[in-house]
C-alpha cells in the first residue's frame, strides 16, 4: 500500500525535512567485506572516524618529526591542533564508542567471538542486524525502521523494544507485530484509502479509535445512501444534487474543523461524498486432518551434528507430537531451533537415537527456504497444480484459484510467474500448498516474516480451529500467545546450550524472565 515507499520520501527528503534533522534509514543489509561487526558498528560514526584518522596521522607526522630533531613551529601547530582533536573525540565519547557497539551488537544476538568476524562471513539475516545496529549506534535525530523484527529471534526483538523505549530522539517505524508497537510506539499513523490518518497512543489505543472512526464513516455512508435512493425514487435530479451537495459540505465543514480553522476553504476543492469504508480482509484455513493413533512423531535422545562444524551439536533430544498439540520454540539464533525443526520433518537424519513417524503422517511446512525454493517462472495455479494434480471439480484450474484466494492471493496475481509476486504473496502461495497437502503436523518457522497485520491475525484462527499438531518457532510473542493459550495442550521447548528442555511454565513467564533479563541488561548501560 505504500508504507515502505513512505519511509524511503522521507529519507531521500522527498517529503520536506528541516535541514537541521539528520535522517537514517535501515532497509538493506550491510555488505561484507574484511571488517568486523564491530568495525561496522563504529565506522557508522564517519565524523569518529575522520577525527581518528587525523590523529593517526598527526601522531605519526609529529613522531617521524620528533627523530629528525625538525622541531618548530610546525611540531607546536600539530601539537595544538592534536590538542583540539582529543577535546573532540572526548566529547564524542571516542573512548566509550567500542563498548557501546559491542553492547548492541549483544543485544542483537552477537556473541564476543561473532563480533570479531569479518562481515562477510555472516548471512542476509545478520547483516541485517548489522544495519540495525550500525544505526542505532549512530543515534540519528530521526530513525525509519522497515520491519526491524524480521530478522531477529524473540530474545532480540525484546531487548530493541527496551532500548528504543529509551530512545531520546524520534522514531518511525513499519512494523507487523503488534506487541512491538504496542510497546515502543505513542502514535500510529495508519495508510488507509491512499490517505493518512493520524492516532494517539499505542496500537491498543489505534484499534478502537479505528473502529470509531470506521462505524462514523459508515453510518454517515449509510444515511447519504438512504437520502439518494429517496431523491432517485423521486426522479428529481435537483432533489439528487441537493442530497451530494450537502453532504460535500458537511465533509468540507468537518475537514476544515479537524485543521482547526473551523469555516471551509472556498478555495480548497470539497472533499467527496461520503463512501463506505472498505476493510481489508483475509481468511486462512487448513482442513481437517484424518485421526491418527498416537504418537504421530517422537524423537528419541536423539543427537546431531553438521560435518566439519565442532562449534553445533545438539545432543539427548527427547521430544514428542500428537493431535492437538502446540509447541513454541524458543531460544537464541544459532542455537538450532531449524535444525530441530528439520530432525523432526525428516529433512536431516540424526547422528544418534531414534525417529518415529506414524506410518501414514502427513507434515504441512513453511520456512523462508520454501518460499525461496518455488517454481519462479511458473504461475502459482501451475505450481500448484502440479503439486496436487488431484483436484475435485469441472475445473481444476478454478479449484486451485478458489484455495489462492482463500489465502488473500489476488485474483490477478494467479496467473503471473512467481518471479513477479511479492515476498508476502509468495508466502500465500507456499500456505496454500501446505492446506492442499491436508497435514496432521504444522511446522512453522518465522511464519509472519513477509505477512501483514490481518493475515497473521487470519493465521492465528487457523492455528486456533486446527485439531493437528503445531510446532512453531516465531519472533512474534502474539501469535505464540495464541497457538499456546491452552496450557494443558501447550509447550514451550527451549533450544539453548546444544539441547532441548522443556520449559516449566507459560510462555508469558518465559517472557517476563526474559525482559527482566534485558531489563537489568540495558541498566547497566
Amino acid at each position: 500500500m505504500g508504507k515502505s515507499t513512505l519511509l524511503k520520501l522521507l529519507a531521500w527528503r522527498k517529503i520536506p525535512v528541516p535541514k537541521n534533522i539528520d535522517v537514517l534509514l535501515v532497509e538493506q543489509e550491510v555488505i561484507g567485506d574484511d571488517k568486523t561487526a564491530l568495525q561496522a558498528v563504529v565506522s557508522a560514526n564517519e565524523e569518529l572516524v575522520k577525527l581518528r584518522e587525523e590523529v593517526s596521522l598527526l601522531q605519526k607526522s609529529t613522531f617521524a618529526a620528533e627523530g629528525e630533531n625538525n622541531g618548530g613551529d610546525d611540531e607546536d601547530d600539530a601539537g595544538e591542533r592534536l590538542a583540539e582533536l582529543y577535546d573532540k573525540l572526548q566529547l564524542m565519547g571516542s573512548d566509550a564508542a567500542e563498548s557501546q557497539a559491542s553492547k548492541i551488537l549483544a543485544g542483537l544476538g552477537f556473541t564476543k567471538d561473532m563480533q570479531g568476524r569479518p562481515t562477510r562471513s555472516f548471512s542476509g539475516g545478520w547483516r541485517m542486524r548489522i544495519s540495525l545496529a550500525r544505526a542505532l549506534f549512530v543515534q540519528p535525530t530521526l530513525l525509519l525502521l522497515d520491519e526491524p523484527t524480521n530478522h531477529l529471534d524473540l530474545r532480540a526483538v525484546l531487548w530493541l523494544e527496551e532500548y528504543l523505549c529509551r530512545w531520546k530522539k524520534t522514531v518511525v517505524v513499519v512494523s507487523h507485530d503488534r506487541d512491538f508497537l504496542n510497546t515502543v510506539c505513542n502514535d500510529v499513523i495508519h495508510l488507509h484509502d491512499q490517505k493518512l490518518d493520524s492516532y494517539r497512543g499505542n496500537f491498543n489505543d489505534f484499534e478502537v479509535g479505528y473502529e470509531q472512526r470506521r462505524k462514523e464513516t459508515n453510518k454517515k455512508f449509510e444515511i447519504y445512501n438512504k437520502q439518494m435512493k429517496a431523491a432517485k425514487r423521486s426522479g428529481s435530479r435537483v432533489q439528487q444534487e441537493k442530497v451530494r451537495d450537502r453532504a460535500k459540505f458537511a465533509a468540507a465543514k468537518e475537514t476544515a474543523k479537524n485543521k482547526g480553522k473551523g469555516k471551509v476553504d472556498e478555495d480548497q476543492a470539497p472533499p467527496e461524498a461520503p463512501k463506505k469504508w472498505r476493510d481489508y480482509s483475509v481468511e486462512f484455513h487448513f482442513p481437517e486432518p484424518t485421526e491418527l493413533t498416537p504418537p504421530l512423531l517422537q524423537l528419541i535422545e536423539v543427537s546431531f551434528s553438521y560435518p566439519n562444524r565442532d562449534d553445533f551439536k545438539l545432543s539427548n533430544v527427547d521430544v514428542g507430537i500428537d493431535m492437538g498439540t502446540r509447541v513454541a520454540i524458543v531460544g537464541p539464533n544459532g542455537a538450532g531451533k531449524s535444525t530441530l525443526l528439520n530432525l523432526l520433518a525428516g529433512d536431516l537424519v540424526p547422528s544418534e537415537g531414534e525417529v518415529r513417524r506414524s506410518q501414514k503422517l502427513r507434515i504441512g511446512r513453511y520456512s523462508q527456504h520454501f518460499v525461496d525454493l518455488l517454481t519462479m517462472d511458473e504461475t502459482p495455479v501451475q505450481y500448484l497444480l502440479y503439486l496436487h494434480p488431484d483436484q475435485e471439480g469441472l475445473s481444476k484450474q478454478e479449484a486451485v484459484r478458489g484455495k489462492l484466494g482463500k489465502f488473500g492471493l489476488p485474483s490477478h496475481n494467479h496467473l503471473t510467474p512467481i518471479a513477479k509476486l511479492s515476498g508476502g504473496q509468495k508466502a500465500r502461495v507456499v500456505f496454500t500448498s501446505i492446506s492442499m497437502s491436508k497435514p496432521h503436523i504444522l511446522l512453522l518457522d518465522e511464519p509472519t516474516n513477509h505477512l501483514d497485520m490481518q493475515s497473521i491475525d487470519a493465521l492465528g484462527d487457523a492455528l486456533d480451529e486446527f485439531t493437528g499438531g503445531v510446532v512453531l518457532v516465531s519472533h512474534d510473542s502474539r501469535l505464540i500467545s495464541r497457538v499456546c493459550e491452552d496450557e494443558e495442550k501447550s509447550e514451550i521447548w527451549v533450544v539453548e546450550d546444544g539441547t532441548v528442555t522443556s520449559y516449566p511454565g507459560t510462555f508469558e513467564e518465559y517472557k517476563e524472565e526474559l525482559q527482566r533479563e534485558i531489563k537489568a541488561e540495558v541498566d547497566d548501560d
